[in-house]
């Protein structure tokens, strides 16, 4: 047993680091929320993925289910009056179809006008000085304004993804 000059004892190998890694809750159902439910599922999903990889667990057993990560009373009105089903019968694949098509569709069937979504939005960052990171962020930014145009969501999803650029070029 070695000691440091503290009088502390010296590990041989190195302490562990362990992060909880909790399953994103789905406690509403309007089109925001889903968003960001299905963006830190994601998340979650990649972390529970790389954990398999490096401690050769099986993801389907690591993983928790759709079903368990939404709240109970969602999860009986979307098995009844959405899937029309009764709750005990619902898959992780019905909720996962569920939650797209929601996610997929015109809010309030409302088409937003592209052309001053993209004057408005669609701007290239000058405060980054590196002319390649500047020139990248400008086309993530119009490739996730492309994307969310096809499923109406750009309003909510460009200011996130604006944030993310902004804190991700700093």
């Amino acid at each position: 047993m070695n000691l440091d000059a503290d009088g502390d004892v010296e590990m041989a190998v190195p302490q562990p680091v362990f992060e909880v890694i909790q399953a994103p809750r789905l406690s509403a159902w309007y089109q925001p929320s889903l968003i960001s439910w299905v963006k830190q599922r994601r998340q979650y999903e990649t972390k529970i993925r790389n954990r398999c990889a490096v401690t050769n667990e099986q993801y389907e057993h690591v993983v928790t289910s759709i079903r368990n990560s939404i709240e109970p009373r969602i999860l009986d009105h979307l098995a009844r009056f959405v899937l029309k089903k009764r709750p005990t019968k619902v898959t992780d694949e019905d909720l996962g179809l569920a939650i797209t098509r929601r996610c997929s569709t015109l809010q309030n069937n409302r088409i937003q006008d592209m052309d001053k979504l993209f004057q408005d939005k669609l701007k290239m960052d000058l405060k980054i000085e590196d002319t390649e990171a500047r020139i990248l962020n400008y086309f993530v930014l119009f490739f996730f304004i492309r994307l969310w145009r096809t499923t109406a969501l750009v309003e909510y999803s460009v200011v996130d993804v604006k944030m993310n650029l902004t804190t991700t070029s700093a």
